[in-house]
């Protein structure tokens, strides 16, 4: 059996070797007029003159080239969302912490080492851009898959505004109570089409075929259920993470989250049947914490008689979908605990008088000089936290350090974490009140992912290893929740960043283009010099 594994492992490196080639894509960013669901038209942006952005298919072993130009009146960037960037922290697209942005006007190519299979999405990170429509799944393919099926379909469902971002995060830091509470709400979009016309949004099916349907929350906020009336589903891939099967009737996604199902269809086509793309939000005032239904039709026949009976006989749960218990494929152990990092999640009201959300009420603040930078340019001092600024939150690791993150959730909405660089065990999940019938326990081999959703007034335990060196954000995947603070940056083995990275010339270009140095701490100055460097604002008591 050993030596099967050994021959199929050779196998497959043959076929990446011979296989592998370069993607290129040209993509000019611009703004373009949308109006997906057929209610509102407004300012998006989109890639060529079009939107939505067509989807990205690439094989293992592959070189993904994105020469981006920004046409745009403001900066712009690119994040390959779930990739790890191994040896290429300068590509991960994170502005002001591995980027200055791409300035108007101007180009920065993307070179991306295609080393994980899955499903994943390519994103903007600038700002809340890619709620504007700068978003489009990325979907890397094996040499070989693990389960058999007969087509494989992207879902790429999406909690859409009628507003641009821009004005939506004005309003949520207004000072004023009036404003920021005044209640709005998002509309689903199924592969960017929504609304009452049903022709945009169905999905065909054949009768005993097989489906892997590849769903993916692209939304600024919200968790959407996906799931189709007497149709069980089989998970079997979450955030790029081959599992065994696990058999659901309903599929919960926070923001940034992707999972795989296995969806047999029936063998007759006597009825059609309704899915459910439903919005769960818990940011917007006037709709908390209130689900926001949608619905579409799984066609068997033109001419079929549509079930839908839901109300009364809906066989589609909105249960919270449990991650813990899911069996990786690739049954790898989990690391130890060098470092721990526990970090309390609150909202509160501070003394600018806006609403904030932080880590240990330190909420963040974008850096002038990118992280990255100042860990390239700032010699033996990169080690010392100060050099990234107070409000970036910097926390160093050494090489190889095995770290465990405790995100305690205070909050009364759920979050979506997400971590850049890598994906993590997902150890333990529990309650704040330390109930010890809440509290679940992974096996010995966890699942990993690379965003996890933590419910109100609950914890999570997650572990990684400190294997790649470079400057990665953990953030809140809620957009507006990381406009509004809720971030942190890991400094990867900054000794190491120093040896192994040379920044493109490009990057450091459209710095200078946009005024802001390409080299010193946070601030633009040298070392430790962090004078004014703002420590503010801070929560009011009683918020």
């Amino acid at each position: 059996m050993r030596v099967g594994h050994i021959v199929a492992c050779l196998l497959a490196y043959i076929d990446i070797f011979v296989l592998a080639k370069q993607v290129v894509l040209d993509w000019d960013i611009t703004y373009v007029q949308v109006n997906p669901d057929g209610l509102n038209e407004r300012r998006g942006i989109g890639i060529n003159g079009r939107w939505p952005p067509p989807v990205v298919h690439v094989d293992l072993g592959d070189q993904l080239v994105i020469n981006a130009h920004n046409s745009l009146d403001e900066a712009t960037s690119l994040h390959t969302h779930g990739f790890f960037q191994n040896g290429t922290n300068y590509y991960d697209g994170a502005a002001s912490a591995t980027e200055c942005g791409i300035a108007p006007n101007s180009t920065y190519s993307y070179h991306i080492n295609v080393t994980q299979t899955g499903t994943y999405w390519i994103h903007s990170h600038y700002m809340g851009q890619y709620v504007d429509g700068l978003r489009t799944p990325l979907i890397s393919h094996p040499p070989r898959e693990h389960y058999s099926y007969d087509e494989d379909v992207v879902l790429m469902l999406e909690a859409w505004y009628h507003r641009e971002s821009r004005d939506i995060n004005v309003q949520l830091l207004s000072t004023s109570e009036k404003i920021r509470v005044a209640p709005f709400h998002p509309y689903t979009l199924v592969n960017s089409a929504g609304g009452s016309d049903l022709n945009k949004t169905k999905l065909v099916f054949k009768p005993g075929k097989t489906y892997r349907l590849r769903l993916l929350n692209v939304s600024g906020t919200g968790m959407i259920r996906f799931g189709i009336e007497d149709h069980l589903m089989s998970v079997i891939e979450v955030d790029g993470t081959d599992t065994e099967t696990k058999v659901v009737n309903s599929m919960q996604l926070s923001a940034g989250q992707r999972a795989s199902v296995l969806v047999t269809a029936k063998n007759s086509t006597e009825f059609n049947y309704i899915y459910h793309a439903d919005i769960f939000t818990d940011i917007q005032s006037g709709v908390a914490r209130a689900t926001l239904p949608f619905s579409s039709i799984v066609e068997y026949s033109p001419s079929a008689t549509l079930l839908n009976d839901t109300e009364t006989n809906s066989t589609v749960g909105w249960d919270f979908f449990q991650d813990i218990d899911l069996v990786p494929i690739d049954k790898i152990p989990p690391p130890g605990v060098h470092k721990w990092v526990p970090v309390e999640v609150r909202t509160a009201i501070y003394d600018d008088m806006r609403e904030h959300l932080a880590f240990n009420n330190r909420t963040y603040t974008m850096p002038l000089v990118p992280s990255l930078i100042t860990a390239l340019t700032t010699g033996y001092q990169a080690y010392y936290p100060d050099v990234y600024g107070f409000k970036s939150y910097p926390i160093i690791l050494d090489p190889l350090e095995d770290v465990e993150v405790a995100i305690f959730n205070y909050d009364v909405n759920s979050h979506p974490f997400h971590t850049h660089g890598h994906n993590f065990f997902i150890m333990t999940r529990g309650t704040i009140d330390n109930n010890a019938t809440n509290r679940i326990t992974a096996s010995q081999f966890p699942v990993r992912r690379d965003t996890i959703t933590v419910p109100p007034k609950a914890y999570a335990i997650i572990r990684f290893r400190a294997d790649n060196p470079g400057v990665w954000l953990f953030h809140c995947h809620m957009e507006f929740h990381n406009e509004q603070g809720l971030s942190l940056t890991f400094i990867e083995a900054p000794y190491r960043i120093n040896k192994n990275l040379v920044l493109p010339q490009q990057l450091k270009d459209n710095c200078k283009l946009m005024g802001i140095p390409t080299q010193g701490n946070a601030m633009g100055k040298v070392g430790l010099d962090m004078a004014n460097d703002p420590r503010g604002p801070f929560p009011l008591d009683g918020f």
